[in-house]
């Protein structure tokens, strides 16, 4: 199995920042319809992501190439989303979607975060499995700017 090392957005190359909106557009179009926050969150990553208090994470393998992604949302003080995960699809079932994530909740403690919550759909079987394994629990649904979403989930952090 490879290896990856995790970076954040500042310290990946413009190369590397391109996989989040490469990685991300496939998967939705490949399930889903691509929306309006969709488009500006992965158009903008900066201004939609970073300048607002979240971060981008890519999981780098040993050539140096961005092989999965994924975004903290800062929601609220202590509260953060965990959004915008995709991968190159030809990487798949090697095992990063959970270091990926892993690797993201450890950014949100750094970042000071106490609770991290997701959307997601319940047809996305694989990612649902990796959330629940990684300790997010299902909770009652918000509303959400995504009319995808049909599943809500937490975790608190300890």
């Amino acid at each position: 199995m490879s290896t990856l090392h995790f970076i954040t957005y500042e310290q990946a190359t413009t190369e590397q920042k391109a996989t989040f909106a490469q990685f991300n557009l496939a998967w939705i179009e490949q399930y889903f319809v691509i929306e309006a926050k969709d488009q500006y969150s992965l158009s903008h990553p900066y201004e939609a992501i970073i300048a607002k208090g979240g971060q981008v994470l890519f999981g780098i393998n040993e050539q140096g190439e961005s092989v999965i992604t994924c975004a903290l949302l800062l929601e609220s003080d202590g509260l953060f989303e965990l959004s915008k995960m995709g991968m190159k699809p030809s990487e798949k079932g090697q095992g990063f979607a959970e270091k990926i994530v892993i690797a993201t909740l450890k950014q949100a403690r750094s970042m000071g975060a106490n609770t991290v919550f997701l959307e997601s759909n319940r047809i996305l079987t694989n990612a649902l499995y990796i959330y629940e394994k990684c300790g997010f629990k299902e909770v009652p649904m918000l509303p959400s700017p995504y009319a995808r979403a049909d599943i809500r989930m937490e975790l608190t952090l300890g």
